[in-house]
Parts: structure tokens; sequence; C-alpha cells
């Protein structure tokens, strides 16, 4: 299979403050037995923190649970950031961190963005709900820069930078609402979607 259709595998989500329920909608749609693996990271304040994993897992959906450090990477589930800490993916595993005090939000999306593209390069979907400006943009553009796919979410309160439609192009392959977004999943992890 070349690079122009190969499936995408490995879907990386990142979320804002204040994004759960989009993420919720989304992980909705994804059918238990989808041949993926699924990385979400959903920002909180320490003040309040979420218990991501039990409002994404529901009967008939693929399992989502808090990522364990060191476990390793399996299709149809859901690995979620939890703990306040980093979720990366390196040598086929999922890694927590707390080293990366450089990046502002804790759990980072740039970081699981750019280390699942140093990971698996065009096997990655990265994913941007409700444009975290300040987080996920770098991120994307190592998943494009690696040959993976982008998706970005297209929303009423999208910064106004993101309504140029040049600066949208240069930042993902699809600018799109939120219900057309798991059906552009399903058929990139299915390899129905051509290279754009």
């Amino acid at each position: 299979m070349n690079a122009s259709n190969q499936s995408r595998d490995i879907v990386a989500i990142g979320a804002p403050n204040g994004g759960g329920a989009a993420l919720a909608y989304l992980v909705a749609h994804f059918p238990p037995d989808l041949e993926a693996s699924v990385f979400v990271v959903l920002h909180a304040t320490p003040e309040s923190p979420i218990l991501l994993a039990d409002i994404l897992n529901a009967p008939g959906r693929m399992r989502a649970a808090p990522a364990m450090n060191g476990e390793a990477i399996e299709h149809r589930r859901i690995y979620v950031a939890a703990d306040g800490r980093h979720l990366l993916i390196r040598d086929g595993k999922v890694h927590l961190s707390d080293n990366e005090t450089e990046y502002p939000h804790r759990p980072s999306i740039d970081l699981l963005f750019t280390s699942a593209a140093a990971a698996f390069s065009g096997r990655v979907l990265g994913i941007l709900l409700l444009h975290a400006r300040e987080d996920g943009v770098a991120g994307l553009q190592a998943i494009r820069a690696a040959g993976g796919r982008t998706i970005t979410h297209r929303n009423e309160a999208m910064p106004n930078e993101l309504k140029n439609p040049e600066t949208r192009q240069a930042l993902a392959d699809h600018h799109i609402k939120l219900d057309e977004i798991a059906p552009r999943v399903l058929a990139y992890v299915s390899g129905t979607t051509e290279s754009i």
C-alpha cells in the first residue's frame, strides 16, 4: 500500500477547555470495532478535573480508558490523557510524562500530535476541535510534515486567523463541521479516502 492511499490507524484528537461535549459527540460516532488506535487530549484546569474516560465510555462504543504508562498500543481502543500528565507515543507504546514543563497546558495537544507524527508518520490523522489556538497548531503542522492528514473543526467560535481560507489550507486537509468529522475519520481508517 503506498503512502497516497494508506489507511490512517493512529487517530490523535485534541480539544481545548470547554471542548468536552464536541469530543464526546465525535467519539460516539466511532464504531466499537474501528481498526484504529485513538488518543485524546482535553484541556482541563487543575481546579476542574474532568473524568474524561467515564464521559467517553458507553455501551456499544469504543472502549475508552485512562492511558497507562508503558502499555502497548492496540486498535479498537481510546487512550485518554489523565491526571494532568502529557500523553505521548513512542516505540509503539503509550508514555505519560510530567517533564515537558515548557508547554503551557498539561496535557498538551502539541506534544501528543508531534509524538504521534514522529512515531507513525503517514499513518496519523490529527484532529483539532474548537481551535485551541494556543496549543495544537504546531502539532498539526508536524503531522502534515510527516505525511499524515489533519482536520480542523469549523465552528462559529473559530479564531479570526482561521477565517482566512489560505490560512486554513496551510493548517489542515479538511476544515469541516463537527458532524462531518466522524465519517471522514472512518473513510481514512478504511483507506477509502484518497490523499489530498
